[in-house]
């Protein structure tokens, strides 16, 4: 029993630094990119001299391996715990997220590359050495790990989640914008086959035009680029010069109604599904609402100060009635959407019935109070009411003491 208490607590306190354990792996993924961006330029510069004859000033790849391979090690195995800590924490929750299961999937990687991978490329098989760079690439991908790490902080959050509320935007997007360009790709391809199967004319350029028309994987991917690359003129004006002005019909009508109108459409969706996912984030909601709470209640505390110029922290009355009297002070309180029509009314909202206002009192009375007027009618129907009632307990009290609250 004492053991299984043990093993609540420790869990307990891993939960309870879960968010410090998230940063903690965020930099290490941070970490570990570096260190594998240092290895890709080292090799990088390693081939460029070795095949190339380039000259480089950092030290040999040979010596450098070992170490490389050893702080790959390290990492492999510090992810690994982190991993288990993270299923100590979550235990079947962790399943239920598909970034778990991308975790878990690298992890695996990492160590199978550590212990198979690596002692098999030992041998120099150019099978296990493609089998070690495909891992390599996958493992790669641990650096997308840090979008995790982002939803720590506030405005990355927010860019995070709204990222993800345009994918489906985007993917039916992708699916309109496909069926414009297999609709380009067929009308170029066909009309474009005479001219590249015309033996009078110029190799070259039946070359040059086959190259980006001849087959429907050629010209999907330059109707690809004409639609998001802006670089249309160099796939269109050719076309032009060398095979017939009358293609320019089909460019102009392309490039106007999908390249300029639908892209803006789209792209203005996207913009849309931004502002709604920053408008609908109850999180972002809830800390913007408080911001602004605070704010409000720092211009009521500079209001309080102004008109208390006494400074011993009491506002009576007249005091209010005559800062009240002056049309800037009462525009400033309906900027603060504060109805301040009657001062006299205004006072008795907030004062507590001992005839001054403290600071506290002021500004919570004014929270309570702002809004149009019908609000701070309510809110004055409320403190009449609890006014009544306070002198009511009052004269009970003092019907108590005098000995005749039987009458």
């Amino acid at each position: 029993m004492l053991g299984l208490h043990d093993v609540g607590s420790w869990q307990k306190f891993l939960r309870r630094r879960k968010n410090y354990i998230d940063y903690m792996a965020g930099l290490l993924v941070l970490l570990n990119s570096f260190v594998m961006m240092l290895e890709l330029e080292i090799e990088g510069r390693a081939v460029g001299t070795a095949e190339f004859g380039f000259t480089s000033s950092v030290p040999d790849l040979a010596v450098l391996q070992p170490t490389f391979r050893t702080i790959d090690a390290v990492f492999v195995y510090i992810f690994l715990g982190e991993l288990l800590i993270r299923l100590t924490i979550e235990r079947l929750q962790f399943f239920h997220d598909f970034a778990n299961w991308f975790d878990l999937v690298l992890v695996v990687v990492g160590v199978l590359d550590l212990l198979v991978f690596v002692p098999l490329s030992a041998t120099g098989e150019p099978q296990n050495i493609v089998m070690m760079r495909l891992v390599r690439v996958v493992k790669s991908l641990r650096a997308i790990r840090m979008v995790r790490t982002l939803r720590l902080f506030r405005g990355l959050n927010l860019l995070v989640k709204a990222c993800q509320c345009f994918l489906p935007s985007l993917g039916w997007s992708m699916v309109l914008l496909v069926v414009f360009m297999s609709m380009g790709t067929l009308v170029m391809g066909n009309l474009l086959r005479d001219f590249i199967t015309d033996p009078t004319a110029n190799m070259d350029d039946r070359l040059w035009i086959y190259q980006r028309y001849g087959t429907a994987y050629y010209a999907m991917y330059t109707l690809y680029e004409i639609t998001f690359a802006g670089n249309w003129p160099t796939n269109a004006r050719p076309v032009l010069e060398k095979v017939n002005q009358s293609f320019v019909i089909f460019y102009v009508l392309y490039i106007t109604i999908i390249v300029f109108a639908v892209i803006r459409v789209i792209s203005a969706t996207f913009l849309k599904d931004t502002l709604d996912a920053a408008q609908n984030d109850a999180e972002n909601l809830v800390v913007e609402r408080l911001r602004k709470k605070a704010q409000y209640v720092k211009k009521l505390e500079e209001v309080f100060m102004a008109i208390d110029q006494s400074g011993d922290g009491m506002i009576s009355e007249d005091r209010l009635a005559n800062i009240l009297s002056n049309p800037q002070a009462v525009a400033y309180f309906q900027t603060l959407d504060v109805d301040v029509t009657e001062s006299a009314a205004l006072f008795h909202l907030i004062d507590n019935g001992d005839g001054e206002v403290t600071m506290d009192e002021f500004i919570e009375g004014i929270m309570r109070c702002k809004g149009p007027a019908r609000a701070i009618d309510q809110v004055a129907i409320r403190a009449m009411i609890q006014q009544l009632d306070s002198k009511l307990n009052r004269l009970t009290q003092k019907l108590v003491d005098t000995g005749t609250a039987d009458l």
